[in-house]
């Protein structure tokens, strides 16, 4: 099936193809401005994504958590039912290629091969998101060869189907090693810096309630101001002080949904000195007001 993509800045096309147990996708696109494409899930999917052109933002909703994914690499995602949304810049140039496969299928026939997944089968098994980043993922000419047999092979009808579920197999087989290769070595690499980054977001979280600046969650991680910027945005994807925010306006939305705190007081709470700034940067961050949750 090949869907025509095109609307307000930008235009393309997505090919898909069932299989048994799996989605196969094709997509290429350009954008003149700014875009957005909510991404609906019926049911929990795990998918094997591989980015060859186009730096985009992946939007995990439920978690509010933002992955960065860039050109000529791929990415490993457990989305549980729901949604995402992929946020492409203006002026991209973008081209993907991939396959969603039945987690319940991928736990039965390939996790048993490789006990380095067991992190994705704790994600599986927990319900829980899962993203392997993209760091660790850059595409070798294995993988586009891969890739290109599958875009362009010759075969028809079941014989195809047979064809490309064995690229398939194939090409999760090749990826894995290469993955923990990559793994391996930046860890080996940068092991002691990561483990900072995680500590300032774990100090950042704990600590809601504080006048947080960037110099005290420096000195709480032990790295410079210029080194936990720069580490912390090519680790999750947003500013330190972003993260902070998106945090404590989370809070808020869960205090005004489930409490009977007056806004005022959450505002407060989230950092604001007025519940006019607060309503500013909650509709920013969520698209309505405060006082419209509430109703």
């Amino acid at each position: 099936m090949v869907k025509t993509l095109e609307g307000k800045g930008f235009k393309g096309q997505r090919t898909e193809k069932e299989l048994e147990n799996f989605l196969l996708y094709n997509s290429s696109l350009r954008t003149t401005e700014p875009v957005e494409f909510v991404v609906d899930g019926a049911d929990n999917w795990l998918q094997f994504h591989y980015q060859l052109s186009g730096d985009t933002n992946t939007l995990i909703v439920e978690k509010e958590m933002i992955v960065p994914i860039t050109s000529n690499s791929f990415a490993i995602l457990y989305q549980k039912k729901g949604c995402c949304k992929i946020r492409f810049p203006k002026d991209c140039v973008y081209e993907s290629f991939g396959f969603r496969v039945d987690p319940k299928y991928f736990v039965d026939s390939f996790l048993k091969d490789f006990k380095e997944l067991v992190s994705i089968q704790q994600a599986i098994n927990n319900d829980s998101l899962f993203f392997l980043d993209k760091k660790y993922a850059s595409l070798d000419s294995k993988t586009r060869e891969i890739i290109q047999e599958i875009l362009n092979h010759p075969y028809q009808g079941s014989l195809g189907d047979v064809y490309v579920k064995h690229k398939l197999v194939e090409l999760i087989f090749h990826s894995i090693p290469v993955l923990r290769e990559n793994a391996e070595k930046l860890l080996q690499e940068k092991p002691a810096k990561r483990e900072h980054i995680e500590d300032a977001k774990a100090f950042i979280a704990a600590n809601l309630d504080q006048k947080l600046s960037l110099k005290v969650i420096a000195q709480h991680a032990g790295l410079n101001e210029y080194t936990l910027k720069r580490e912390f945005k090519k680790e999750y994807g947003q500013s330190v002080i972003d993260f902070f925010i998106d945090l404590r306006l989370k809070r808020a939305f869960e205090d005004i949904q489930n409490t009977n705190k007056k806004i005022t007081a959450i505002a407060y709470e989230a950092g604001y000195s007025s519940a006019g700034n607060f309503s500013n940067a909650f509709f920013k961050r969520y698209g309505f007001r405060p006082s419209e949750l509430r109703k």
